[in-house]
């Protein structure tokens, strides 16, 4: 019995090692924007490649750029980990002391974009009411009406949507803690971008939890594990 004890105290401690090692750096080369506009500008998902995986993820950082296919290397991190994050960082000009709470907002909002993608103006509420949730007051009011490309607009071309954008907000604000965030990942750019175009965007993603490889190799090796001592026992 202790030899499967053991060997199923170290199963665990390689899955705490792997969800561990989950925070890497990654290659993001950016295509393209994705196909919805607003205001001017990109509200995306906007779709990238890494390690030759195709993905879409949300932009974060409505005041810096990015020009496709420019590629640099990021950290992935979730909501437990936000310390090395643009907005979570002591260091980072862009350091907010309510990033706890913001990321828990913008993530709640990266999730309804995510299962509304076919709803172009829902998509770019959204995306507007994360640039808002953490460049607010940047230019003395909130992103959205101060945007240097053009105003939000529904499809009329010349109203402002203040209402969906501002719904999305308060949404978030009375949703965010006790979403589900497990399945959130922060890409936050380290290094590799060309130097003329500055700091990228930050951006966030969705994935698949859990991961039924890792489960299925995981509860493979338990079962094995089990039918070895049980067969050891009968001889």
């Amino acid at each position: 019995m202790k030899l499967t004890l053991r060997a199923l105290t170290l199963m665990l401690l390689l899955l705490g090692v792997a969800t561990v090692a989950s925070a890497d750096n990654v290659p993001l080369t950016i295509n393209n924007g994705g196909n919805v506009t607003d205001g001017g500008v990109y509200v995306g998902p906007y779709n990238f490649t890494s390690n030759g995986h195709s993905l879409q993820l949300i932009c974060d950082t409505f005041e810096n750029d990015v020009f496709p296919p420019e590629t640099w290397m990021a950290t992935t991190t979730n909501l437990s980990n936000l310390g090395g994050t643009l907005f979570g960082n002591p260091a980072s000009s862009l350091y907010s002391p309510n990033y706890t709470t913001q990321y828990q907002e913008a993530a709640w909002l990266a999730q309804q974009m995510f299962a509304n993608l076919s709803n172009t103006q829902v998509v770019a509420d959204i995306q507007w009411a994360i640039w808002d949730i953490f460049d607010a007051g940047k230019c003395g009011t909130q992103v959205s009406n101060c945007d240097p490309y053009g105003t939000p607009s529904n499809p009329n071309g010349n109203a402002a949507d203040p209402k969906g954008i501002n719904g999305w907000l308060t949404a978030a604000g009375a949703n965010y803690a006790g979403g589900d965030y497990s399945n959130v990942v922060i890409y936050t750019p380290t290094s590799g971008w060309p130097s003329q175009y500055g700091l990228p965007q930050e951006y966030i993603g969705l994935t698949s939890a859990p991961e039924p490889g890792s489960l299925m190799l995981i509860g493979t090796g338990l079962l094995s594990l089990v039918t070895f001592r049980r067969r050891r026992t009968s001889n």
